[in-house]
């Protein structure tokens, strides 16, 4: 595996930032550590020709089963020499890693999200509720690979 440290990656854009409040038919007032319940998923679109990878995090508060809070954002990093970093082996479906960059990404990207959700919530009663921190293996186990354009 290469050194990562000669390679470099940047955040270029974060787009499609989308939130969804539902508090209507609740009791606010009644929310707790037991009663809120927390979901994430997190997603990886790699872009070989514009050397772009976009992670796509998103989290959902719920109550009494039902969607109290939604939001996600798709973050939008530049990687010059994507090939360098990743190869595709289409026949068997694998992604083949010359240097590991997924956790910085998964990480900025997860953490990121949970500054906007705090931005979001300022306020209401989920202020109390911060979005939990998910250790960057956790992440990388509930990550979705999807290759739209290759090299080859």
């Amino acid at each position: 595996m290469e050194d990562p440290d000669h390679i470099k990656f940047r955040l270029v854009s974060i787009a499609n930032e989308k939130t969804l409040t539902n508090p209507e038919g609740f009791d606010l007032s009644s929310i707790s550590d037991e009663s809120l319940q927390f979901q994430y998923k997190i997603g990886t679109v790699i872009k070989f020709s514009g050397n772009i990878i976009t992670v796509t995090p998103g989290i959902r508060y719920m109550l009494e089963g039902a969607v109290l809070f939604e939001c996600s954002a798709e973050f939008n990093f530049s990687v010059p020499s994507l090939d360098t970093v990743m190869e595709v082996d289409w026949e068997n479906k694998k992604l083949n890693m010359k240097v590991n960059i997924f956790p910085s990404l998964l990480g900025a990207a997860y953490s990121s999200l949970r500054g906007i959700v705090y931005a979001r919530t300022l306020a209401t009663p989920l202020e109390k509720y911060p979005v939990p921190m998910v250790d960057t293996n956790t992440l990388l186990s509930k990550n979705g690979i999807t290759v739209l354009e290759s090299s080859r």
